[in-house]
């Protein structure tokens, strides 16, 4: 096989035919799977560049392909997660297992795309195993300190720097944006979208793991002041849904656009984001 060849393993007919069509379309060529033991059988036949895996699939899981896959694979070939979760036991898991990264069903495509784009760089692996390390050992010590009744652990929040950088930059924006931004449903909806993609551009940066994209998006809607805590819960548990919203995606877009400029353009730098949106809306 090329070296451009995927394997997506998704049981959703309509995500699986989504994924499969927009990396078709850039260039590689996609070879779908419904389930695990699918997956493990395709991978005796053929070597794949990559593997992305649902976690959540009938029969097999996706931790358990991944684990069977690494028996099979050359271990330069990257394993990524694509699935909507937010619990740090299932990325500890999928990390142990094998897997390389993780990636929110929430993200936009083009953010899928440049994922995939970056694993599929034959030096990624070299590049960024040091990264993967140190993500799983902290991932492990919030699984030990955060686990909650049910057994699963939640990737809880804990006060850092990156943090308090992202929140005066969102502060900057609405500041920008004046009294009253976030008023309508509108409004919200868009924002959700900047944070987001404010909060993914900076990981992107960082060489952060996806698990904790919702973490960081959370504790900025908090420190925004816009929505209260049962609107930012709501928001964040319909995360994937309002991100496929025409406005959640602009915002997104905006949101990148703006936390990198103000990467390039340094700390005096005012992103306008939302108040063009504000302008016009």
């Amino acid at each position: 096989m090329s070296g451009s060849t995927i394997v997506l393993a998704e049981d959703e007919p309509h995500l699986r035919r989504l994924y499969s069509d927009y990396l078709s379309a850039h260039g590689y060529q996609v070879i779908a799977t419904s389930d695990g033991l699918e997956t493990l059988s395709l991978l005796h036949r053929v070597q794949p560049r990559m593997l992305l895996l649902d976690i959540i699939m009938p029969g097999m899981n996706g931790i358990e392909t991944c684990r069977r896959a690494r028996q099979v694979v050359e271990y330069s070939t990257p394993i990524i997660f694509i699935t909507s979760l937010d619990y740090a036991d299932h990325v500890k898991e999928g990390l142990e297992a094998g897997g390389d990264d993780y990636i929110l069903k929430t993200s936009p495509l083009e953010v899928i795309l440049e994922r995939v784009q970056y694993w599929a760089d034959r030096t990624a692996r070299s590049r960024t195993e040091r990264r993967r390390a140190r993500a799983l050992d902290e991932i492990r010590v919030l699984v030990e300190e955060h686990a909650m009744g049910t057994g699963e652990a939640s990737i809880q929040w804990r006060p850092d720097p990156r943090a308090a950088a992202l929140n005066d930059f969102l502060a900057k924006a609405l500041s920008a944006a004046g009294p009253g931004f976030g008023d309508t449903e509108e409004q919200r909806i868009y924002f959700l979208g900047y944070v987001a993609g404010v909060v993914d551009f900076e990981m992107s940066q960082a060489g952060l793991l996806r698990p904790q994209f919702v973490k960081y998006i959370r504790s900025a809607l908090r420190s925004s002041g816009i929505v209260d805590a049962a609107q930012i819960e709501a928001m964040v548990n319909s995360l994937e849904a309002i991100s496929a919203d025409d406005l959640a995606k602009t915002g997104w877009r905006n949101g990148r656009r703006d936390k990198g400029a103000a990467a390039a353009g340094g700390p005096g730098f005012v992103p306008s984001g939302l108040a063009e949106f504000k302008a016009v809306a």
